[in-house]
């Protein structure tokens, strides 16, 4: 059995390198043959596809941005992908209760299951597709997400993103929504922060789409009517009671296809970072890939 391990050479600070120089020991010293290779910026099929077709198993070191690189791939060749956190929130690595551990992850290697999750493809405008593994937004988030990689210079840390955040709330007006999810108009609600969500892990463990399962076969779309700054700040503080999906206000729907239209130009973020192709967009479309991600997980939550 052989596992390629692929990491994020600035992922938090340096900590991605260290990881999976310390992955590579405790992997030799239990006999598993490793293979160390640095993530790159070119498209993942340019430099993973090859390489991952002599493998048998795939480790990412980084944070989900890392993963959503790598995920596509993964999928293509069919091999199980583990993720070893060592970015921000390492969402991904919380769904399936991986951690920084390199002995959990050797034993993962040699004795876990493989579970088969959803990925999706997101759209702007018509252009090419991105991959998305957890989740796509427009709104306040997004906003934050596109400030912060403008004058993004090295490591990127929690106390990063607080200017980010408070530039955008200063500056935020959200754009009218209009969406469609497997063909059928959803009610108009006006303003609003959207997200469509395939896993139910967010930033702070807010989990604003709480209901959302990346082995379901569906995406969870969820619209929060806001039309500025205090209706931002009011769901700012239902989330944080998790009370959105109770909200009388608060539109939930799951589905296979989405289409969401905005009134005006939007930023619009997938898996926390800026996408590759489009900063932003006026249409959004979004639909779901079954079951073609395999993902080794522990025997006992499989």
């Amino acid at each position: 059995m052989s596992t390629l391990v692929i990491y994020n050479p600035i992922s938090g600070a340096g900590r991605a390198l260290q990881s999976a120089t310390n992955l590579e020991r405790a992997a030799a010293d239990a006999g598993l043959e490793v293979v160390l290779m640095p993530t790159r910026a070119e498209p993942p099929a340019a430099w993973l596809r090859e390489p991952l077709a002599s493998h048998d198993r795939l480790v990412v070191v980084g944070g989900d941005g890392a993963v959503r690189a790598a995920a596509a791939e993964a999928a293509h060749a069919d091999v199980p992908l583990v993720h070893l956190p060592a970015g921000n929130e390492n969402l991904f690595a919380r769904e399936f209760e991986m951690t920084d551990d390199v002995d959990e992850v050797v034993r993962r290697l040699r004795d876990g299951v493989v579970q088969r999750v959803d990925l999706a493809s997101a759209a702007a405008d018509g252009g090419p597709a991105e991959t998305m593994v957890l989740m796509a937004s427009v709104g306040f988030d997004a906003d934050v997400v596109h400030d912060l990689a403008s004058k993004r210079r090295g490591p990127v840390r929690h106390f990063s993103y607080l200017l980010p955040a408070i530039r955008s709330f200063l500056r935020f007006a959200p754009a009218a929504v209009h969406a469609m999810v497997d063909d059928v108009a959803v009610p108009e609600v006006g303003p609003a922060i959207v997200m469509i969500a395939n896993s139910r892990q967010y930033a702070c463990r807010l989990d604003p789409a709480a209901r959302a399962r990346m082995d379901d076969g569906r995406l969870d779309l969820l619209i929060l009517p806001c039309r500025g700054r205090f209706g931002l700040l009011r769901w700012m503080f239902t989330i944080f009671r998790r009370r959105q999906l109770e909200a009388p206000r608060a539109v939930y729907r799951e589905g296979r296809r989405f289409r969401i239209d905005f009134d005006q130009p939007v930023h619009w973020q997938v898996d926390g970072d800026p996408p590759h192709h489009s900063s932003v967009v006026r249409r959004l479309e979004i639909e779901i890939e079954s079951g073609v991600l395999p993902v080794l997980v522990h025997p006992r939550t499989a």
